[in-house]
């Protein structure tokens, strides 16, 4: 581990010799001790004791299709499908005595994760204290279904926390089964999916607890907001690979994966800010700066097999800006893998700013590295 650590110190170090910025090992300031800590796509559900033969069986992952590569690609999934919502988080089991142990993998508090639930029948935790809602801190939601309270919390045991628990209005909690987890499943990690994306610290550089952030991140996040007007949140794993006017890419690469953000800035009008021509101005800035090593370039995939689909960005549609995701191929090859696009009208500065992600792993797991794209295309904000 010590290893571990002192190679990643040079190649940081190495990094900012070659992009001038300063020298950054440490944790970020923002990264503090009572700050919460997960890894993307992670829900750990806290369960009674009484549940124990039955939990597996309530959040089993779904088995996906695979193409002829080998390649998942779950990504195509449509939120009215069934699985949707199991192909979009990891859930980590635990029996509810652990919520005051201690994770010997982090040496943190089991319950001190970015995105916790507590099944609790009875009601006997949320009738404690912490699970009280305060003037201070007061619910995210507080819903009744079926005989259950879901009740969406933040900053319970950490900061940057959103934590639910579903907790039964009758006492002997006969309306909280594995029955009605299955039933509502999609809609609980629905509102948790939102609240996450909006629990990112709101100084500058923003923060998240799914995401790896160091000094090095803060430098690159504060180089960016300067020069552009842009507020990142990003993974301090990604490296600045270029920045002109118009384009800036983060890239992190190993033998496995690559994953890489990019941004392209145009000027507005009303055809540049538009669905119809948002796969044309991708395409626009990927031929450009994204050559591949065949001299080819990067494409939007328009086949069946990977549709391209718009939707509303964090749930808001003010007009402002939305979604796009796919796959993108890389012409005259066999590479190619997912993308997630928000697209963004700032029309103070009179400028289009698309922030995408995009990754290449082939017959790797993507959930993880997927859902930390995600979240940094989704926490970037234009500065006003």
């Amino acid at each position: 581990m010590r290893f571990q650590q002192i190679r990643r110190c040079v190649l940081i170090a190495l990094g900012i010799a070659i992009f001038g910025l300063p020298f950054g090992c440490k944790p970020s300031n923002g990264n503090i001790e009572d700050t919460a800590s997960s890894n993307a796509g992670e829900i750990h559900v806290f369960y009674p004791k009484h549940w124990e033969d039955s939990i597996q069986e309530i959040f089993a992952n779904t088995s996906f299709l695979a193409d002829s590569n080998l390649i998942r690609f779950e990504e195509n999934r449509k939120e009215t499908d069934p699985q949707y919502y199991e192909s979009l988080y990891d859930f980590e089991l635990h029996p509810s005595d652990q919520l005051n142990d201690e994770d010997p993998r982090t040496s943190k508090p089991f319950k001190t994760y970015g995105l916790t639930w507590v099944i609790d029948p009875s009601s006997d935790y949320y009738n404690q204290s912490q699970f009280q809602p305060t003037k201070g801190n007061p619910s995210l939601k507080d819903t009744l279904i079926d005989g259950v309270y879901c009740t969406w919390l933040q900053n319970v045991w950490a900061k940057e926390q959103v934590v639910l628990c579903l907790h039964d209005s009758h006492s002997a909690g006969e309306n909280l089964t594995g029955a009605w987890i299955k039933t509502h499943q999609a809609y609980l990690c629905s509102q948790t999916k939102s609240f996450e994306l909006n629990i990112a610290a709101s100084s500058s550089p923003r923060h998240h607890p799914a995401l790896e952030q160091n000094t090095y991140s803060d430098s690159i996040s504060w180089l960016i907001e300067g020069k552009y007007n842009i507020k990142p949140c990003i993974s301090a794993e990604l490296k600045l690979v270029q920045a002109t006017n118009d384009f800036i890419w983060l890239r992190h690469e190993n033998s496995q994966y690559h994953s890489n953000v990019m941004v392209n800035i145009y000027p507005f009008s009303d055809s540049t800010y538009s669905r119809s021509m948002a796969v044309k101005w991708r395409n626009h800035s990927t031929k450009k700066y994204l050559k591949t090593a065949e001299g080819t370039w990067v494409e939007v995939s328009e086949s069946g097999q990977f549709p391209i689909r718009f939707f509303t960005a964090n749930g808001s549609d003010d007009g402002n800006e939305f979604m796009m995701n796919g796959w993108y191929t890389e012409l005259n090859t066999d590479r190619r893998g997912p993308f997630i696009r928000r697209i963004i009208k700032d029309s103070v500065n009179q400028r289009i700013i698309a922030i995408d992600g995009f990754l290449f792993a082939p017959n790797q797991p993507r959930l993880h590295l997927m859902r930390e794209l995600e979240i940094m295309v989704n926490l970037f904000a234009v500065k006003s």
